[in-house]
């Protein structure tokens, strides 16, 4: 007794997990949604949500209507500084998304983000290719450190400990550079 949320490209729906019939169903009309949805269980003040991403954004349903939860970000919705069609990992009231970038010699970071799942603002970014003064920049030579690409997390699921919150994040080499 309950219901299955699932992505089905130009879609996201709700069915009965006993009988397989459609409860709700969610229009997608930018972009697909693949792999997989996000479900946050509220946090006591606010309800669960339904986290999707179709490329450039990320959208909050409401789980019982399929309707966008205009509560969340920009009526419903926040912007990815970086396309990411795979659904957020969610911990706590933390949404995380990696980045879909090309593995060229340059292009964009490929940076992890974090995002409140309550209220959509950005909370943090990860450069997966440490900029000066973090740790690990200087294993960089030179310059070699900018405009790198390839240093994503290029597939769908982060993990996390919840002993420890550590997240685990499958980065991407960084692409080579040709001399």
């Amino acid at each position: 007794d309950g219901v299955m949320f699932y992505p089905a490209g130009n879609a996201v729906l709700a069915l009965d997990a006993a009988s397989g019939k459609e409860v709700w169903r969610h229009a997608v009309a930018d972009g697909a949604v693949r792999r997989a949805v996000s479900y946050w269980p509220g946090d006591g003040t606010h309800k669960p949500r339904i986290f999707y991403s179709s490329g450039k954004t990320i959208r909050a349903l409401d789980p019982a209507t399929g309707a966008v939860d205009t509560s969340f970000g920009e009526g419903g919705q926040i912007a990815l500084p970086v396309p990411y069609g795979y659904p957020p990992t969610v911990y706590k009231n933390v949404l995380v998304v990696g980045a879909q970038v090309q593995e060229m010699i340059e292009g964009e970071p490929g940076d992890t983000h974090a995002f409140d799942a309550v209220t959509g603002k950005h909370l943090w970014t990860f450069h997966t290719v440490p900029r000066p003064g973090e740790v690990g920049h200087e294993t960089w030579l030179g310059d070699s450190w900018k405009n790198r690409s390839g240093t994503n997390v290029w597939i769908w699921y982060l993990s996390v400990d919840p002993r420890t919150d550590t997240l685990f994040m499958p980065v991407g080499g960084p692409s080579k550079v040709f001399t």
